[in-house]
């Protein structure tokens, strides 16, 4: 009797010494899953550059998806979905494309990119379309990515392209738009769903879109969809604006799906009451088709 409780006891004391060691284990596990990285932001992502996205996916798992590849400057990750984005390289870092998104970590990689911890490709030979594989042999390989981008940043392809817009409130021609500047604006009269669009010339892969609202009565932007397609009657949404805006607001649009062919581009305010739909300038950033 005695020695059947002596043995429960050892056999009890045997499990708790060996849940405590699961537990450390688990924990060290945690931290290590974590990396004790320092996000350069929370609670907000980088809006306007994505080119690749992953779904459940853990955060050292984000990270490595990053550094295996040279093209990516940075990823947005959000711990409660398991979402992983990973961004190109932005012409600058300015506000404008930071974006409040609770639950978002956004992380620069090149504070790790140097460093074997967490970067197993240090030194590899890889160029900025390829991803770097390290084998079991810790042969360093490059393999080519799906995602194939010009090495050059997109450009604003509607700079100076055709425009239109419903109708013309005085000499404020749809053309003010994509006149690359930010004191001259288009202008609609006031009516049921007003629209302004643009003729991006040919096919473009089309990255971000981005939005100047006017400096005075910009709160008249509102309820915007914006659409894009191959042709003026074969458009698809891209994203919706809410609003109001504010004046003078710089709004930055990514199309769901990170980038999409497209030749044209188009604004509609599609809630009454008559509305009139004004633009300082609408930038479109895109490439050229590969082809």
């Amino acid at each position: 009797m005695h020695l059947n409780i002596s043995l429960k006891l050892i056999c009890i004391i045997h499990l708790l010494f060996l849940l405590l060691i699961i537990l450390k284990v688990s924990s060290e596990q945690c931290k290590t899953e974590i990396f004790t990285i320092n996000p350069d932001k929370r609670d907000v992502k980088l809006h306007g550059f994505t080119y690749c996205s992953f779904d459940q996916t853990t955060p050292r798992g984000c990270l490595s998806k990053c550094i295996q590849r040279p093209l990516c400057h940075s990823y947005n990750y959000n711990m409660a979905h398991l979402t992983c984005e990973l961004n190109m390289t932005p012409e600058t870092l300015s506000e404008v494309y930071f974006q409040h998104d609770k639950g978002y970590i956004y992380i620069e990689i090149q504070h790790y990119r140097g460093n074997t911890s967490f970067n197993p490709c240090i030194g590899n030979p890889c160029s900025k379309n390829e991803i770097c594989v390290r084998l079991k042999n810790k042969e360093i390989i490059c393999i080519k990515d799906d995602v194939i981008l010009p090495n050059k940043n997109p450009e604003n392809v509607a700079l100076g392209k055709l425009a239109r817009q419903y109708t013309t409130l005085d000499s404020y021609s749809a053309y003010k738009a994509v006149d690359g500047l930010t004191t001259t604006f288009s202008h609609t009269d006031k009516i049921l769903s007003p629209f302004w669009s643009v003729d991006l010339g040919t096919i473009y892969n089309i990255i971000r879109i981005e939005i100047i609202n006017r400096d005075s009565s910009g709160k008249r932007l509102r309820d915007l969809d914006i659409t894009v397609g191959p042709r003026d009657d074969d458009m698809s949404m891209c994203a919706h604006f809410t609003g109001p805006g504010t004046n003078g607001e710089h709004l930055v649009f990514q199309c769901k799906g990170w980038y999409i062919e497209s030749r044209y581009v188009k604004m509609t305010i599609i809630k009454g009451p008559e509305e009139y739909l004004q633009l300082a300038e609408v930038k479109v950033f895109g490439y050229p088709t590969l082809g």
